[in-house]
């Protein structure tokens, strides 16, 4: 299942492997850049709002926690204010030891005169204090001034310093809480660093992460940290939060309870706090802790993230790790308004990218009512699906995946021939939340609510939905063979021919994560699943492309371009092409794969290029069948089974793009096939030559119109022909899996 929505990053789906560690690296660092420089709005100050403790009393007792750690820790800032040694020997006033940077002569004043950040030091070495020497030297650090010239020796160790300021705070709180007795449960704040071996832009490769611990989870980890990215001077803003961004996306890959993000970028003494949601990054104003104010307002941001819900720190109250060491997980089914309880077993995807749906999936078992009655073995395996879904697609028509699987399921309930070939919905719905207001629907809505309204319009609506269904299937790439995947192939189309003729829906996203299996006894059968973008054929009659909805490499050249021309079943199968041109340059397994080999072909292009290069690339490959064997068929994988992919893929490119009755001028195949592929005794597939009567429009210069255009005049035609081809494909690919037994 894919997880972005659409193409406008460079793409990082976890496709199959294809591509080194370093290619990855190079790309996750693109797409930080990228989300950095179009989806950052920076200046939210409201952003400080969405982490204060709910409820009037918690929020005060917040309040007066951070009121009092702060004066705590402007008395110490205060007892360590020393002569500086270069005046007449005049004491410094004790009641502010703020600096205020005053950009016109360049100087740093406190209330009571000049302060010197080396004297400071100095003294505090001379002092009962020295334990908070590394904040003392943090805050004093003169960032704004500095550039990457300064000495290394005038650069504190700002990790250090951070790392004490936390750590000040949290100690700070802990004992203020137990002095008054007030043990409603309030995380002990700390920090944990660790290094960063492959963080090309780190610096020093040192990571600092805040943490929260709790009684029932008292260890640092990340798990319960809060990303912290780190610079050394505030010109370098930028880099931190491309960081920030490239190391958020981890969190929601290895935290199945993960749905939104904080993160603190740290340039000098310039803090600002991140909120990460499904299509943006929110950043506060700068926080200088140099300041008088900024400490007190980087003390209440820390003091909220101790006492605010867990929610409001990102965590989804839905999705509970229980005390059986295993994952709870709430569907809300909006047919039956019940909410049921399942139990995960396995998790089977988590997202991949900072932005998107973040589709994640867990095999699971309904929890029955009485735990101990039942082996978890014998229990039904369904599969979970977890996504944050836009409530308009691109073209603004309503997504709804629950009603359309509901759709399909009554629709085609009766069908046995079509069992397990597309995904049986047993529940699903909004994913419900819990508040003091009662429950509400878990919406991007929800989550801003107190950010102010001008940002909020700014944020895509994107609403939580989980849903239910069954059989549990397979990715294709666990497949033994290209005979099995033809046969899946088969089922898939038939499934789709189905659901796009009896329910008048058109899927949209056909890729290899889209396409599973099941097997049995009997062998395998394919499975079409993720109707994330699909929509009501009706809807799309009589408009133009959306433009770039799917999964980038096997988007319709139509839906690359924009095209005005009506989207189609056809550009469902034009997926299909590109989908089986993919993995027979790859391979269908890890047996067959080599990915050294394949870096620097051009259907790579199709995975990093932009929309419009690929779409350039596919005209090009397409256009005919002799350009279509020299970038394409020249380079399947030259392993046995594989001629019986090249032959199929010979025939939907004549069904689709060298089919006479859509252009008369549609040229028979000017180049050999590969000489590997003859020697198999593959021959090239017959261009019929259609009848006068099978042409539409013979007002119209065939030479001159627009092919797409036409196809789509005629597309349910021919579909029913290329369904005829995958058919007859499949029963032969079955009769030699049978043969093979």
């Amino acid at each position: 299942m894919m997880d972005s929505d659409n193409s406008t990053c460079p793409d990082t789906r976890s496709t199959h492997g294809y591509a080194s560690t370093d290619v990855q690296q190079g790309t996750w660092i693109a797409e930080a850049d990228h989300i950095v420089n179009t989806s950052l709005i920076q200046d939210v100050n409201s952003v400080l709002y969405a982490a204060r403790p709910s409820g009037d009393s918690r929020m005060f007792c917040a309040k007066r926690f951070a009121d009092k750690v702060y004066e705590k820790l402007e008395a110490i800032i205060s007892s360590m204010q020393q002569d500086d040694g270069a005046g007449a020997g005049a004491k410094r006033s004790c009641k502010d030891s703020s600096l205020n940077v005053e950009h016109g002569n360049k100087k740093a004043k406190s209330i009571g005169g000049i302060v010197s950040a080396s004297s400071l030091v100095q003294a505090s070495e001379q002092t009962d204090v020295t334990s908070h020497s590394p904040l003392i030297q943090w805050i004093l650090f003169q960032s704004n001034l500095a550039d990457s010239s300064t000495p290394e020796s005038r650069v504190p160790d700002i990790h250090s310093g951070i790392s004490a300021f936390v750590e000040f705070v949290g100690e700070a709180l802990t004992e203020m809480a137990a002095e008054e007795a007030y043990d409603n449960n309030i995380r002990k704040l700390s920090t944990f660093q660790n290094v960063d071996t492959i963080a090309t832009d780190t610096g020093n490769h040192r990571q600092i992460n805040i943490a929260q611990t709790t009684t029932a989870n008292p260890v640092p980890s990340h798990k319960n940290a809060i990303i912290v990215s780190v610079k050394q001077f505030a010109h370098e803003q930028h880099k931190a939060y491309r960081y920030l961004v490239h190391r958020t996306r981890n969190l929601y890959a290895t935290q199945p309870n993960r749905q939104f993000a904080w993160g603190l970028t740290v340039c000098g003494t310039i803090v600002r706090a991140c909120l990460f949601v499904y299509d943006k990054v929110l950043s506060s104003k700068d926080i200088n802790v140099s300041t008088h104010d900024g400490r007190s307002v980087f003390v209440k941001l820390l003091v909220s993230w101790s006492m605010c819900k867990n929610r409001q720190l990102g965590y989804d109250p839905t999705i509970r790790y229980s005390d059986l060491d295993n994952w709870e997980i709430d569907v809300y089914d909006s047919e039956t308004q019940m909410t049921r309880l399942y139990v995960c077993e396995s998790i089977r995807c988590n997202p991949h990218s900072t932005f998107g749906r973040h589709t994640r999936c867990f095999v699971a078992y309904e929890k029955p009512a009485d735990s101990m009655s039942a082996n978890n073995e014998d229990m039904p395996k369904v599969l979970i699906k977890d996504a944050w879904a836009q409530t308009l697609g691109p073209d603004g028509h309503v997504c709804d995946e629950v009603a359309y699987l509901r759709e399909i399921r009554n629709t085609l309930a009766d069908d046995h021939t079509l069992d397990n070939m597309y995904p049986r919905l047993h529940a699903g719905g909004v994913v419900q939340i819990k508040c003091s207001d009662g429950v509400v629907d878990d919406t991007t809505q929800y989550i801003l609510m107190h950010i102010d309204t001008n940002t909020q319009a700014k944020v895509p609506a994107r609403v939580h939905k989980r849903l239910v269904i069954s059989p549990v299937g397979e990715p294709i790439h666990d497949l033994k063979s290209i005979d099995e995947l033809i046969v899946v192939v088969g089922d898939v189309m038939a499934a789709h021919s189905a659901i796009v003729k009896r329910c008048g829906l058109l899927h949209r996203d056909l890729s290899d994560n889209n396409i599973m299996f099941c097997r049995n006894a009997d062998g395998v059968k394919g499975m079409l699943i993720d109707f994330d973008n699909a929509c009501r054929v009706t809807d799309v009659q009589n408009m133009e492309q959306p433009g770039c909805v799917g999964t980038l490499p096997f988007m319709s050249i139509g839906n690359l371009e924009h095209s005005k021309v009506k989207q189609t079943v056809l550009d469902d199968w034009e997926s299909l092409v590109y989908i089986l041109c993919w993995i027979g340059t790859f391979g269908i397994n890890q047996a067959d794969q080599d990915c050294g080999a394949v870096r620097d072909l051009p259907i790579q292009i199709w995975q990093t290029g932009s929309a419009a290069d690929v779409a350039t690339l596919k005209r090009q490959y397409m256009h005919e069948i002799s350009y279509f064997v020299e970038y394409i068929l020249d380079h399947i994988q030259k392993v046995q089974g594989y001629e019986e992919l090249l032959k199929l893929l010979l025939h939907l490119h004549v069904g689709l793009f060298g089919n006479q009755r859509v252009s008369p001028s549609a040229q028979r195949c000017k180049k050999s096939l590969p000489s590997w592929a003859i020697t198999m005794g593959i021959s090239q597939p017959e261009v019929p030559t259609p009848s006068d009567t099978q042409f539409l429009d013979r007002d119209v210069d065939p030479a001159i119109t627009d092919p797409f255009a036409r196809r789509a005049e005629i597309a349910e035609a021919l579909a029913d022909e290329l369904l005829e081809v995958t058919s007859k494909f499949r029963n032969e690919a079955l009769d030699r899996i049978r043969n093979t037994k």
